[in-house]
């Protein structure tokens, strides 16, 4: 296997279909919160055991609005449940393990509205 972000997005997107929300294949130009985004690879390195075998790093964005952190909880560990139940994203991965979690942010989007952030990183070998 060798990294392919388009696959990979449509496997999480797959998992993570019994959450109650929308989950974007890639950033969108537009956010409605409750959702979740797969961002794109914050790091791919190369045949990083073998040949062949890649690992990236790939944010998951949940976002909400700037006063549900409590549900942007819920769903990120609803996330974790998702991934660690089937590591391999139904055969498209050798390995998704949620690695971290980081950059709890606020935003305003267009027309002034407020988001809350956070991205659930994930270490996927491929």
């Amino acid at each position: 296997m060798s990294w392919d972000r388009a696959k990979v997005a449509e496997a999480l997107e797959a998992t993570l279909e019994p959450l109650s929300v929308k989950v974007h294949l890639r950033p969108p130009e537009v956010l409605n919160p409750m959702c979740v985004v797969v961002s794109r690879p914050m790091t791919v390195t190369y045949a990083t055991f073998a040949f062949g075998i890649d690992e990236a790093t790939l944010p998951l964005i949940i976002v909400g609005g700037v006063e549900t952190e409590d549900a942007i909880e819920s769903i990120k560990g609803e996330a974790r449940t998702l991934i660690a139940a089937d590591p391999t994203l139904a055969g498209t991965v050798a390995s998704a393990v949620c690695s971290e979690e980081r950059n709890w942010r606020n935003v305003t989007g267009a027309g002034g509205v407020q988001l809350l952030l956070v991205e659930l990183v994930l270490t996927i070998e491929m």
